[in-house]
C-alpha cells in the first residue's frame, strides 16, 4: 500500500484496535514513511467502537531529515545506539505500569519468587499486541517440554488468540527426544552463549534445584578450557554453544512481538551484556529472567548456595539496567 500511494497522497484506515499507545506505535510501523495526520473514534457499521486513522505518504527528502534526526538522537542510522534501546512515550507508560522489582534480597527465594509470579502484568494484559507481523516465544534453557513451555507459556501467558512460534533452546541431550514428538515448537539442542564453541556442561546436582521428575540436576556452561571452574559436583559434557544474541537478530524483526524467558544457571551475566552489544536486546518486547546467586539454601538454614557466586545486590541491578533501558522484564523463578 505505502508503495504504490503517490507522495503527500493519503491513507484511511479503519480498525477495533490501535486504541491504545503500544498497539498505535505498531501500526504505524508497519507503514514506513507514512505519517499519522487524523486519529480518531467512529461509529462502525455495526454500532461497535472504531477508530480511524489518517495517514501520509511523505516526500523523500522528509524521510531521510526524520532518520537523520533519529541517528543524532540516538547515535546510529539505524535509530537506536548499538547498546541503547530508544524508549518511546507508549513504552514508558508501560514500564511504569510494570510490577515493582522486589528490592531486597529475600529470605526465602523459593517462596517470595514463586508468590511475585501472581503479581506480574504481563505485557498483553496491558496492551493490544494485534499489529504485529508475528508472534515468537522464545524458552532458552527450556528443560523439558512441559516444564515451562506448556505449563506456563501455553496455559498461562495471554496471547490475545494469536499463534506463536515457539523455540525451545536447550543444551542438555536428555530432555532432546521428546521434542521431536512435539507439533508447533522448534529445538535449538545448543547452548546459548556469546559466540560459537564447545563448551562445557556440568549436571550439578544442587538440593535446591533439582528436576524432581526427571532425577536430573541443572546444567550449566563455561568455555571448554575453564572447566577447572566447575564444581566438582556432577558429570562435565562437551556440547556446542552458538551466538544467541547474533540468532536473535536472524531470526526476529523490530515488527514482531517477542517473548523470552531465560533460565541459564547464570551465564544471563554473559548473555544480556551480548544482547546490548550487538542492539538484539532492542528485538524483545518481554523479557523474564530467572537470575542466579549465592542465595539462601532451602536445605541448608544460614547457608548460600556455593554454586554461584554473583550476589543479589549484583542481579537486581540487572533488572533494573533492563527496566532503564526500556525492557519490560519481571523477575522469575
Amino acid at each position: 500500500m505505502a508503495r504504490i500511494l503517490k507522495p503527500q497522497g493519503f491513507l484511511a484506515v479503519h480498525t477495533p484496535s490501535a486504541g491504545d499507545p503500544y498497539s498505535l506505535s505498531s501500526f504505524l510501523a508497519i507503514f514506513p514513511g507514512l505519517r499519522l495526520v487524523g486519529n480518531r473514534e467512529i461509529d462502525g457499521l455495526d454500532s461497535s467502537a472504531t477508530r480511524e486513522l489518517v495517514l501520509q505518504k511523505q516526500e523523500a527528502n522528509s524521510i531521510l531529515a526524520l532518520r537523520k534526526k533519529q541517528w543524532e538522537k540516538t547515535g546510529s542510522p539505524g535509530g537506536s545506539s548499538k547498546n541503547k534501546c530508544p524508549i518511546p512515550d507508549h513504552k514508558l507508560k508501560l514500564l511504569q505500569s510494570a510490577e515493582p522489582l522486589i528490592e531486597e534480597e529475600p529470605l526465602k527465594p523459593w517462596i517470595t519468587f514463586k508468590r511475585n509470579v501472581q503479581n506480574i502484568k504481563y505485557l498483553p494484559s496491558m496492551a493490544d499486541i494485534s499489529f504485529k507481523s508475528r508472534y515468537v516465544y522464545v524458552d532458552v534453557g527450556a528443560r523439558s517440554y512441559g516444564s515451562s513451555i506448556v505449563s506456563w507459556f501455553k496455559k498461562q501467558y495471554p496471547k490475545q488468540n494469536k499463534t506463536f512460534d515457539v523455540y525451545a533452546i536447550e543444551a542438555d541431550r536428555t530432555f532432546h527426544a521428546e521434542y521431536a514428538l512435539k507439533k508447533g515448537v522448534t529445538l535449538l539442542p545448543y547452548a546459548a552463549w556469546v559466540r560459537n564453541e564447545t563448551l562445557s556442561f556440568e549436571i550439578n546436582e544442587d538440593p535446591d534445584q533439582k528436576d524432581v521428575v526427571k532425577g536430573r540436576g541443572m546444567g550449566r556452561i563455561q568455555p571448554a578450557g575453564a572447566a577447572e571452574g566447575l564444581l566438582d559436583t556432577g558429570d562435565v559434557d562437551k556440547i556446542q554453544g552458538f551466538d544467541f544474541a547474533e540468532w536473535l537478530k536472524s531470526t526476529a524483526s523490530k515488527t514482531d512481538f517477542v517473548v523470552m524467558k531465560m533460565d541459564v544457571e547464570g551465564t544471563e551475566f554473559d548473555l544480556i551484556p551480548r544482547l546490548f552489544d550487538t542492539g538484539a536486546i532492542c528485538l524483545i518486547d518481554e523479557l523474564f529472567l530467572e537470575c542466579h546467586y549465592n542465595r539462601w539454601q532451602r536445605c541448608c538454614p544460614g547457608k548460600r548456595s556455593p554454586k554461584y557466586q554473583n550476589t543479589y545486590g549484583q542481579c537486581l541491578k540487572l533488572f533494573s539496567l533492563l527496566r532503564e533501558s526500556g525492557v519490560l522484564v519481571h523477575q522469575w523463578w
